[in-house]
């Protein structure tokens, strides 16, 4: 499978790694993180990036949104802005880069991964994922979000749809508890009765696929290599 591949332009290396790990969480992957103008120009270059995540405010000669008109002069690629301000300024400044999302510190993990949701839709990024063949003969096609084994299509209810979709993403990876929540409850801390009755229902409905409960921690969907 395909992942979507992101560059954070962020110098608060806290906000960075925090940002890292909800969207490679949520089945990104985030191919570096820069501090400054030139490094992530460096990246740029040397990588195929296709979001970009821009803290406005960084260190050195070049703020975020020069970074991001010198990347955009030279690449076709999305850019969010990231920003502990809110005002008129900053809105007109930005406006001279082709920005597809701007998110204010603080801000919710929840609101994060839907900027970068919006970015890929808007520039087909969607498209990259593939259908990804899964053990016993099942065929899981992540852009339509549906499951086939063999010829059969398998229902699933919009959770139980997220749910799989989401360890299929981050495969023989354990997903954190707080992760599926966000996913699944939008910020609401569910009881762990909520998940274990969604994963019953869906092993009853694929009992060939390995979901495994990693206990206080989360969940895994165990897909050996050979068939990825």
């Amino acid at each position: 499978m395909k992942k979507i591949n992101i560059l954070i332009i962020e110098d608060t290396i806290l906000t960075a790694q925090k940002m890292k790990r909800t969207l490679e969480w949520a089945g990104y992957h985030v191919v570096a993180i820069a501090s400054r103008s030139e490094n992530a120009l460096e990246v740029m270059f040397q990588n195929e990036i296709d979001i970009i995540i821009a803290d406005i405010n960084i260190k050195g000669e070049i703020n975020g949104i020069e970074t991001a008109r010198l990347i955009q002069n030279n690449f076709n690629v999305p850019v969010i802005f990231l920003t502990s301000y809110h005002d008129d300024n900053t809105l007109r400044e930005a406006s001279n880069v082709d920005f597809t999302g701007y998110i204010v510190k603080p801000y919710l993990d929840s609101h994060l991964l839907r900027e970068v949701k919006l970015a890929s839709l808007r520039y087909g990024l969607s498209d990259k994922i593939e259908e990804i063949p899964l053990p016993n003969n099942y065929v899981y096609d992540a852009k339509n979000r549906t499951l086939m084994k063999g010829s059969t299509n398998i229902k699933l209810t919009k959770k139980e749809e997220q749910f799989l979709h989401i360890l299929i993403q981050n495969k023989n990876h354990i997903v954190s508890n707080e992760h599926i929540d966000l996913a699944l409850w939008h910020d609401s801390i569910t009881c762990d009765e909520n998940r274990r009755q969604l994963l019953f229902r869906l092993r009853k409905k694929v009992p060939d696929l390995e979901i495994q409960t990693i206990k206080r921690e989360g969940y895994v969907i165990k897909i050996p290599e050979k068939v990825i």
